[in-house]
C-alpha cells in the first residue's frame, strides 16, 4: 500500500513479495532451471511456427517450402516422401517451385534438410518445376502437407549455404 507523508513524499511497499519471489526460486533452483527450459522450448516452437506462417503467406523468391510430397502427387514414393521445394518465381495468383530430389521418411526440420550444404549438391533438385496457386498452398499449409517453410538471409539458412551467390 502507497502511504503519503506530512512532506509530500510517497513511501512504495516493500519489494517482500519480489523479494520471496526471487528467494523461492533460489531455493528450488532445479525446478525454475526446468520451468525455464521447458518455457523456452514453448517459445521456440511458436516462434518457428509464426516464422513458417510468415513465409508461406508472403512467399518470395528463394524461400524453401517443407512438404509432404505424397501428399501432392499421389504417383510419388511414399517411403521418402517429405521434400523441399524452393520457390523459383511469384507469379500474380501462382508460384513456381523447384522440388527437392533428396526426400526423407519422416518430417525433418529445415536445417535437416540443408545440412552439409546440400542444395548446393547437382542433384539436390529434380528437373521439372511445380506451379502451385495461393489457394491451394493455403489450403496444403493449413492441411500439414506444407509443415514448414523458411526464407534464406543472404545465401544461408541458419548457417548453412542454400544457394550460390548469383542467384541472390
Amino acid at each position: 500500500m502507497i502511504t503519503t507523508y506530512e512532506t509530500g513524499y510517497i513511501r512504495f511497499p516493500s519489494f517482500s513479495l519480489i523479494r520471496r519471489v526471487f528467494q523461492l526460486s533460489a531455493d528450488y533452483f532445479e525446478w525454475t532451471l526446468v520451468l525455464l527450459l521447458v518455457l523456452g522450448f514453448f517459445l521456440s516452437s511458436w516462434h518457428d511456427a509464426h516464422i513458417a506462417k510468415l513465409v508461406v503467406e508472403n512467399p518470395q523468391r528463394n524461400d524453401f517450402f517443407l512438404v509432404d510430397y505424397y501428399a501432392l502427387n499421389k504417383d510419388s514414393d511414399i517411403r521418402h516422401r517429405y521434400v523441399p521445394m524452393k520457390v523459383l518465381e511469384v507469379k500474380r495468383d501462382s508460384i513456381v517451385f523447384k522440388v527437392g530430389g533428396i526426400a526423407h521418411s519422416t518430417k525433418v526440420s529445415v536445417d535437416k534438410h540443408v545440412q552439409f550444404d546440400k542444395p548446393m549438391l547437382d542433384n539436390y533438385y529434380r528437373k521439372q518445376t511445380l506451379e502451385l496457386s495461393f489457394s491451394k498452398i493455403a489450403d496444403y499449409f493449413q492441411t500439414g502437407t506444407i509443415y514448414s517453410a523458411a526464407r534464406p538471409r543472404n545465401i544461408y539458412i541458419n548457417g548453412w549455404i542454400v544457394m550460390h551467390q548469383n542467384e541472390l
